[in-house]
């Protein structure tokens, strides 16, 4: 069985109230998701790393919530169009926001990223974010660009938990 990644919370000066807490689930490499992680947390965001899909699943069916999954473009032996038809079909995350990004430099990177864009596009993504050169004030941008207005956890929230929660 695959261990569920644990939600990482942002430093208490980082954080935001409840309702403005959005979460992300990073899926990428060991190396990219530390970076990534980094940025979002010290933008408020409490932040999800799975390094597979089967770790991403674990997090997904077990009880907690996602806002936006933000997937590497490419992964080792793994295919990120099955695993966004998948998420799409998913009864409880089919509407989470599905950012790819490629952090691929090069020319073979940017081929690649043209066909990878259209067809992850045309599978329901809801971005397409090429970084040859990572920018955390890009990624955070795109991100609000694709969170939810509420985040999920408060769109299901009972009126007490909302109450307590302000």
């Amino acid at each position: 069985m695959t261990k569920q990644p644990q939600i990482e919370h942002p430093a208490p000066a980082d954080a935001k109230l409840p309702q403005k807490t959005w979460r992300i689930l990073f899926l990428d490499s060991l190396e990219n998701i530390m970076q990534l992680k980094e940025a979002c947390k010290k933008d408020g965001y409490a932040v999800i790393g799975a390094v597979t899909i089967d770790e991403a699943w674990a997090f997904i069916e077990g009880k907690d919530h996602v806002d936006v999954i933000v997937c590497a473009a490419h992964l080792e032996e793994e295919s990120m169009f099955k695993f966004l038809k998948d998420v799409r079909e998913h009864k409880t995350h089919f509407n989470a926001a599905f950012l790819i990004l490629s952090l691929e430099p090069g020319a073979i990177g940017a081929q690649l990223d043209r066909s990878t864009a259209r067809a992850g596009i045309a599978l329901g993504a809801n971005g397409y974010s090429i970084m040859p050169k990572f920018d955390a004030a890009e990624l955070i941008a795109q991100i609000q660009k694709l969170q939810p207005d509420i985040p999920m956890l408060q769109q299901s929230a009972s009126p007490e938990e909302k109450r307590n929660a302000e």
